[in-house]
């Protein structure tokens, strides 16, 4: 029987011309995902700063 590896995997983005695309580090053991490393700085335009305002109909 073929032993299970743990793998790391580079997912993202996709093509360079892809601007503001999240990128994620996934470790995987054989197809299962263990862990999910998202990394967003490669978004931009104040997504970041957006995400802090709170929506519109927002009550006190």
């Amino acid at each position: 029987m073929a032993e299970i590896k743990n793998y790391t995997l580079n997912f993202g983005p996709q093509h360079p011309a892809a601007h503001g695309v999240l990128r994620l580090v996934l470790e995987l053991d054989g197809e299962v995902i263990q862990r999910a490393d998202p990394h967003i700085g490669l978004l931009h335009r104040a997504t970041e700063k957006l995400a802090e305002i709170p929506p519109v109909d927002f009550g006190p």
